[in-house]
């Protein structure tokens, strides 16, 4: 029995439409996220930026450790955009503890290992010269 599951679902918040906000709460928000984040360490210092360009999302599930091992994000254009865990990255899914069954909620599609290893080293081939936060 196979103990991965590979699962493919649009990003849950691309569908929402945020009201616009004004110049001055844009720049105070800014500077709220930059004290905080230079206290507490972002979660994916190198994709931090991108999630919100994500608009769906490849998963690798262990169905025996009940935990998402890998994830990989793609844009609208269908170019993967991050992939994670990787260096201080902890990843976006893998970080919520969610579940095979909460994920049930996004209306995934199954799709095959195979495909999933080809984006990951598609995405590692890509940024095979970027440096992320601890690799050196």
């Amino acid at each position: 029995m196979e103990n991965k599951v590979y699962i493919r679902f649009d990003d849950p918040k691309s569908d929402i439409e945020l009201p616009s906000e004004s110049l001055f709460t844009k720049a105070i928000k800014n500077v709220i996220v930059k004290i905080l984040t230079t206290i507490i360490p972002k979660a994916n210092p190198d994709f931090e930026d991108l999630l919100d360009n994500v608009d769906y999302w490849k998963i690798e599930f262990n169905k025996e450790e009940n935990w998402t091992k890998r994830e990989i994000g793609f844009d609208k254009k269908g170019n993967s955009i991050v992939a994670m865990p990787l260096g201080k990255n902890y990843g976006f899914w893998s970080d919520n503890h969610l579940t095979l069954d909460d994920y049930e909620h996004f209306n995934p599609t199954i799709i095959t290992s195979e495909e999933f290893d080809n984006d990951w080293t598609e995405f590692e081939k890509k940024n095979e010269n970027i440096t992320f936060a601890n690799k050196a």
